[in-house]
Order: structure tokens, then C-alpha cells, then sequence
């Protein structure tokens, strides 16, 4: 009987699939999967060769190619096939020839020739509507479950990610979309699953927890799963569009959507980033190499490095030794942006002392790199002063309607469209001189008024009427930017740096997912193609800020979250986790941010860092310079980096272990206990115990009483005491006393002021400057001990006025102890 319900049901099911299989007109199958096709040229199937099971979504429509008018998406109506050809009939006639070709675990598609193709603007691929949700990539188009994944790759940068009604950039935004456990703010809980537009982290220091970020939409979320979304446009007619609060006029070049191309693939999630890289060398993408390895397979693709921007470059090299650092990031190199002259103060004998240098650090192991901040172009540079390029970019023009002297303020012009855009210099450039402007009329005549001629050190000049005057764009950094065709000049530039100097990492910052030439993504791609395509040597490490499809295939890594808006534990730490969760999806490595090496961290504060690198497998950079010396703790410090790393790199923690450090609340300390061996505790802290001088009565003791509770076993007692500032110079406390019940007291036997430290480790007190450098210390009794549980404690001390510093007590203990050893 069970046996005759499995075959009916086997019956069914092959029925159903005949059924199917006839309305397919032809069937492409890789390795892995199958893809079918109809006659009206949609893709019905996306079939696990393996397992048989469809992950495509048959509620949203999946078209092998669209058509775009600028307004409306034209739909196929027929498809041929002919050959290694399909041919595609659409709902206004138009013919597509579309080449297919089975390769090495994909499917070549390629745009051969369009008909009839007066008015269209732009063609998609897609969008391909999959049912898989778990992790959906909208940068490296690739969506994915724990078994299988279903992915496009463009071939070429005309070929971009999203759909061209939402523009040419990476488009993505904020959600209100709280994970388990996170709480969203009542006024906010009807707006769960809507876009927010007021996060800026770099204003606010950080994101609200319950907010996802989305960062780009060659894959984006769906009620049945996942879309993945490519689009080619022809780019040869010059037209204005609205772009970020302006009027931009977009060049036009000679660069058409015909020979558009995608790899479509789909594989067990494990294989993906293999097909991948079998798409990269098979048609040509960007496939860095780094001795030997491709960089997206490379044992440590996300490291530990260094930001230094002290005094000397020896030290540099000396503090990346301390914290065994394989890569020093030494900033900007630059006298300006735009032509990257290399001769300034730290070099002044340019490419030649880098390179000289750059040798030196690779004899040691150590690779150096640069940062600068992409297309963004100096207003000293010069591209613009004192005689302005031009080709520097404009979000459009007009003409003056009045001749001018060289010192007329006021200047009347034929059309204010482009002027109502300030920026952060109000900047035109008429001929080779460039002007400032208040603002702009809003009535005829126009005028620009309350002018600043000669802006820039350019040279204030008379102008007749007719002359043409360019509203010049800004950078945020208050500068200016290239037109496409001076950026492609950029990009050979900073390949030529790259090549000179031997430096192995560029950082290209300020991005923003586009070109602000208003080519969007092909502009930035094409930047980064024509810098990857000069490189001498193409195993060079390359980051950045904004990520992007075609990045993907030329970057090590992203690293983003700055610490310069907090304490170490609230500067962007949210946006830091938010990132993790963008580079899981995204098939990308680790990187948690900027941290800085404080001379006040304490080892806590270093290990805190370190935990979290170890909980998400994720690099970091860390910014050192001489100002460490000042530290008492600098030998700890640099031990723990060391040791936290080597545990990191060889993978010897726990999935229980890494998943307990996610936690960011969550407090560890690494013990090193050989020379492959280690012992991890977790540890608690407990800070805000304050006592400050108040009024008591006649005979009542001037103290404080706070309570610790220790989760672990007993353990000698481990504190932090900071002498907080009073409101008088030159007041002071003495004679400290610090009792735990039931414990011989601790007595601290000197005048202490405002900044002065103390630690207790167990064994000693230490009574520190305001950088931890000890300057006496005092024995504590064995006896003195943390319980398990709850321990009373009792501050006082004498103060020299009712307005002396204040104490701040830091109780701690560790325990919890588990030993790690090394394979």
C-alpha cells in the first residue's frame, strides 16, 4: 500500500514535469544546475541538478531580457531559438539577438544587436526572481542559502547592477527592521519595514541597532524571496537628470548598451565563489593574484594592519613588529589631489624615497599603504589653480547676458537652472577665472550676487557677454572633482603612483557608490578598471569606503566604522555590526573599521577590540603613533593584539566561544600559557561607583558603600581608581581606603590629584599618571579577595577641601577559564 502512494505521487509528479518541459523551448544545463526557457522568453526553471528542486519564484516574473523607454519596462513577447542564439521578439516589435554560451558552470549572455530600438534608453537582464531570502547580495549579485545559490555577474562595467528607472548608482537605503530581540521605539513600531532617511553615523556617531542597511541592489528582497537586477544604458546622448538635490548635466560618450553580458549561474552555495572566480578568468573580470593566490581564496584576507601618522617612519615599522602587523597604512602621500605630486614634507624627494622605503619595509615583511580620497580633487592642485581645467566637472552651464569688469560683483546670466546648486564653495568658472557667489536670483534678470572673484588664487578677469560660465561641482571636503574624461587621467595617475613607489594597498575613500559626473556606476568602474588595467603588479591590495558590483572583483577588502565620535565601545559600534552582517551576505571578508591605540586604553580596552575581531573572523585597522609611549600598559597592549591574532588567523575558538564575543556587552581576556597554548576568561566589569565629598553629620564617616557581584569563583580582588577633577586647582585626597568586607583593607599612603590612576591586579596597587605609567606601588594582602556573589565595599578618604576631586571605582573579575591550543 505504501509503496502504491509513492508511485501514484512519483506519477503526478512526472506528469507535471512533462507538462512543464513542453512549454520550454530550450533547456541550458551546467554541472549544477538547469535553466529553462519559454517561448515567450521568460525563465520558468532554475533546477539543483542534484536535487531537482526549482528556486525559481513563479510569483514574480523573470524575463531573460527587458526592454526601457525611459518610462515603462517593454516586455518580450516571443522567443526563437537559432542556433547559439535566441532570438527575442518584444511588445513594440523590437528584435533582440541575445548569444548563449554554456561555460564552466555558468551561462554566457551577451547582447548581439536590437531593432526598432528608437526611444529605449536602457535594457535589463531581469530582474530574476528566485525564492531564496536567507542571504540576498546586493553588491556581488549573488543569493544564497545554506545549499544553493543563484547568481549573475556582469561582464563588462557598461553592464550595472539595479534596474535603470532607479538611476545609475548603487542604490540602497536604511530599514526600520529590528533582528530578535532588538526594540524598536513605540512612536517608530508602526514604521517597521519602511525606509528611514534621517541615519548619518557620522554625524550621530552611530545607527539605531533595530536599522538594516542596505547598500546596493544587484539583489534585492522580495515577498517570494529575491530579484537579481542587472541593466546596460547607451550613453552617447548628453541629457539633464535630478541628481542628489541638483540639476546635473550627464556628457555623453561613446558607450552604447550592445554587447551588454551577464554570467548566469546557480550552485551549491559552497562552490559559489569558485564559479565565481571561473567566471573572472574565463571573460576577462579582474582576478588580483597575491603570491600565487587569488585574493578572494588567500589564507588572511582581512588582516589586522596599521594606520600610522606619527613622526617616524622607522617607528612605524618598529610598532608593526610589537603587534606582529604584515601591512602599515601610512595615509595620504599626496601634496594635492588631482595631479598626486609625491614631493612633500615627509618625502621630499618623492617616488624615489617612497620606493626606498617601501623596499625597506618588505625586507621586514611588512607591505605600506596609501590612502586618497577618490576623484576628489584639491583646490590647490593644478587642475585648478591658478589656471582651472576644463575639464573639471559642472553640473551644467549657462551664459552671461552682460559684459563684466575684472572687480563687478553682481553677475547677470542667461539661466539660474544650474547656479540654485551651491555646493560647499558656490563656485563657477567663467574662462580661466573662478568666482563665489552668495546665491542666486530667482527672478529676471538673474544674477549671481555678492561675487568673490578671482577664487582659488585664479585670476580675476573681464568677461563679455555670450562667455559661457560653468556651475563647478563639489566634493564634501570642500573641493572639486574631474570630469570623466579628467578622472580616467586620475585613475593612470594613481596606477603610475602604485608602480613607482611599490606601495601594496591603495585605499580609495569617497566612493559613494557612483561617479559624481553623473555616469554612476559605470564612471566609477570604469575609474577602477583603467587604475587596475595600468598596474605593473595586479596583487595589490585595494579598499575603500562605498562598495559596488564591479569592485567586487578587484577589492581585498571594505573596511568602514571611525572612532572618533565616542568611547571606544559606543563609536559606531552598531554600524560596525551592521557591516559584518553586509559582508556575510555579500561573500566578502571581515573588517570591523578604524579603531585608534589610545595611551589611555587599558588592556581591557584593547581586548575588547580583539574579541570582536575573533568573534566575526573580521580584520581591523588601528591607529598608532608615539603618543603610545606615554603608556604604562604598551607592552600589554601589543602582547594582546599578538596573542588575540595568532588565536584569530588559526582559527582556534569555538563557534560558543565566537558567538558569546558577537556580543559586544560581553567583556574577555586572553592569558598567554606557552608557546602554544593560551587560557580564555570572560570578565566582568562593573564601573560608576563615584565617591565624592558630601555634607554628613557630626561623627559620621565620610564614605561610600557600593556592591559587586562576582559571578565567578573566589579570586583576589582587581580594581581601577580614577581621580576625577574637582572644582578647585590644586585640591587633592589622601590617605584612600578601599575595604571589602571581610577583607584586610587596602590603604593607599599618598596625596592624590586630579588624573592620577590607580590598578589593583591581585598582588599590588599601583598609583599611576594619567597614562598608566606607575609611580609607586603598595602590597595587598592575600587575604584580600573577591567572594562568589555579592561583595560589599566601602571607599573613603580624606579630602582636602568640599571641593576636591572625586574617586571613580572600577571593580573586576575573570573567570569562566577555558584552554585553547594551538593545532
Amino acid at each position: 500500500m505504501r509503496f502504491r502512494k509513492i508511485s501514484s505521487i512519483c506519477a503526478v509528479a512526472f506528469l507535471i514535469l512533462c507538462s512543464c518541459k513542453q512549454s520550454y523551448v530550450d533547456e541550458l544545463s551546467t554541472q549544477y544546475a538547469t535553466f529553462s526557457v519559454d517561448g515567450k522568453g521568460f525563465i520558468r526553471q532554475v533546477a539543483d541538478n542534484r536535487t531537482g528542486v526549482n528556486y525559481l519564484a513563479e510569483e514574480g516574473a523573470s524575463p531573460l531580457l527587458s526592454l526601457y523607454d525611459g518610462k515603462e519596462y517593454i516586455m518580450p513577447t516571443n522567443l526563437k531559438v537559432e542556433g547559439d542564439n535566441w532570438i527575442l521578439t518584444f511588445a513594440n516589435q523590437s528584435e533582440a539577438v541575445v548569444s548563449k554560451e554554456v561555460k564552466d558552470g555558468y551561462i554566457r549572455l551577451s547582447l548581439v544587436s536590437l531593432s526598432n530600438r528608437d526611444g529605449i534608453d536602457a535594457i535589463a537582464w531581469g530582474p530574476y526572481a528566485t525564492k531564496i531570502s536567507q542571504y540576498i547580495g546586493e553588491t556581488v549579485g549573488v543569493v544564497r542559502d545554506t545549499t544553493f545559490a543563484v547568481g549573475v555577474q556582469a561582464l563588462g562595467i557598461n553592464t550595472t547592477e539595479g534596474r535603470p528607472h532607479l538611476g545609475d548608482d548603487a542604490t540602497g537605503g536604511c530599514y526600520i527592521d529590528p533582528l530578535p530581540g532588538q526594540e524598536v521605539p513605540d512612536d517608530l513600531k508602526d514604521k517597521i519595514g519602511q525606509q528611514t532617511y534621517d541615519i548619518n553615523v557620522n554625524e550621530e556617531g552611530d545607527m539605531p541597532a533595530y536599522v538594516r542597511m542596505i547598500r546596493g541592489n544587484a539583489a534585492v528582497a522580495r515577498p517570494y524571496g529575491s530579484d537579481i537586477q542587472f541593466f546596460a544604458r547607451d550613453w552617447r546622448k548628453e541629457k539633464v537628470i535630478d541628481y542628489i538635490g541638483r540639476r546635473q548635466t550627464v556628457t555623453a560618450l561613446d558607450q552604447d548598451f550592445i554587447g551588454s553580458s551577464i554570467a548566469l549561474f546557480a550552485a551549491p552555495s559552497s562552490e559559489a565563489v569558485d564559479v565565481i572566480g571561473k567566471i573572472e578568468v574565463g571573460e576577462g573580470l579582474p582576478h588580483p593574484m597575491m603570491n600565487g593566490e587569488w585574493i578572494k581564496k588567500r589564507k588572511l584576507q582581512n588582516p589586522a594592519y596599521m594606520l600610522y601618522e606619527g613622526r617616524s617612519l622607522d617607528n612605524a615599522l618598529n610598532y608593526a613588529d610589537s603587534c606582529n602587523f604584515n601591512l602599515v597604512h601610512i595615509g595620504d602621500i599626496f601634496k594635492s589631489w588631482g595631479h598626486f605630486d609625491l614631493h612633500t614634507s615627509r618625502f621630499p624627494e618623492g617616488a624615489e624615497q617612497i620606493k626606498a622605503f617601501t623596499d625597506k619595509a618588505k625586507a621586514r615583511g611588512i607591505e605600506i599603504g596609501v590612502h586618497t580620497l577618490t576623484m576628489f580633487t584639491s583646490t590647490h592642485d593644478p587642475y585648478v589653480s591658478p589656471v582651472p581645467s576644463d575639464s573639471l566637472a559642472i553640473s551644467g552651464s549657462s551664459v552671461l547676458t552682460k559684459e563684466i569688469s575684472a572687480t563687478d560683483k553682481d553677475i547677470e546670466i542667461e539661466s539660474p537652472e544650474f547656479f540654485t546648486y551651491l555646493g560647499e564653495t558656490h563656485s563657477a568658472k567663467i574662462g580661466t577665472e573662478i568666482v563665489s557667489y552668495r546665491e542666486v536670483t530667482t527672478e529676471k534678470p538673474y544674477k549671481l550676487l555678492d561675487c568673490t572673484r578671482g577664487q582659488f588664487g585664479t585670476k580675476p578677469t573681464a568677461h563679455q557677454a555670450g562667455d559661457k560660465i560653468d556651475k563647478l561641482l563639489n566634493n564634501c571636503y570642500s573641493g572639486l572633482f574631474p570630469d570623466i574624461h579628467l578622472s580616467d587621467v586620475f585613475a593612470k595617475r594613481l596606477a603610475e603612483v602604485c608602480n613607482e613607489t611599490g606601495v601594496g594597498l591603495m585605499d580609495f575613500d569617497g566612493y559613494y557608490g557612483g561617479s559624481p559626473t553623473g555616469h554612476g556606476l559605470y564612471g566609477a568602474s570604469r575609474f577602477l578598471k583603467q587604475w587596475f588595467d595600468d598596474l605593473d603588479q595586479k596583487g595589490i591590495i585595494s579598499c575603500g569606503s562605498s562598495p559596488f558590483h564591479y569592485w567586487w572583483h578587484i577589492y581585498s577588502f571594505m573596511n568602514w566604522g571611525e572612532p572618533w565620535y565616542d568611547n571606544l565601545r559606543q563609536s559606531q559600534v552598531n554600524y560596525r555590526l551592521e557591516n559584518q552582517r553586509y559582508f556575510e551576505r555579500n561573500l566578502m571578508p571581515g573588517m570591523l573599521g578604524w579603531f585608534k591605540l589610545e595611551q589611555t586604553y587599558r588592556p581591557e580596552d584593547i581586548e575588547w577590540i580583539q574579541a570582536r575581531s575573533a568573534a566575526f573572523d573580521a580584520g581591523y585597522l588601528l591607529r598608532v603613533d608615539e603618543s603610545i609611549e606615554q603608556s604604562g600598559f604598551k607592552s600589554h597592549l601589543f602582547e594582546a593584539i599578538r596573542e588575540w591574532q595568532k588565536v584569530r588567523n588559526n582559527h582556534l575558538l569555538t563557534a560558543a566561544q565566537r558567538e558569546k564575543m558577537k556580543n559586544p556587552k560581553n567583556e574577555f581576556h586572553l592569558e598567554k600559557a606557552g608557546d602554544n597554548a593560551w587560557n580564555l576568561y570572560e570578565v566582568t566589569l562593573k564601573g560608576d561607583n563615584v565617591h565624592k565629598y558630601r555634607s554628613v553629620q557630626t561623627g559620621e564617616p565620610l564614605l561610600s558603600k557600593f556592591t559587586f557581584d562576582n559571578p565567578y569563583e573566589k579570586q583576589p580582588v582587581q580594581f581601577y581608581a580614577m581621580i576625577k577633577v574637582g572644582d578647585e586647582a590644586g585640591a587633592q585626597i589622601t590617605n584612600l581606603q578601599i575595604l571589602v568586607e571581610g577583607c584586610a583593607p587596602i590603604q593607599v599612603q599618598e596625596i592624590l590629584k586630579a588624573g592620577d590612576k590607580l590598578y589593583c591586579d591581585g598582588n599590588s596597587v599601583y598609583v599611576c599618571d594619567e597614562y598608566w605609567k606607575p609611580r609607586k606601588s603598595f602590597a595587598v594582602s592575600e587575604t584580600t579577595a573577591w567572594g562568589k556573589g555579592k561583595n560589599n565595599v566601602t571607599v573613603q578618604c580624606d579630602f582636602s577641601s568640599s571641593k576636591a576631586p572625586s574617586v571613580e571605582v572600577e571593580f573586576k573579575s575573570l573567570g569562566n577559564k577555558e584552554s585553547i591550543t594551538g593545532r
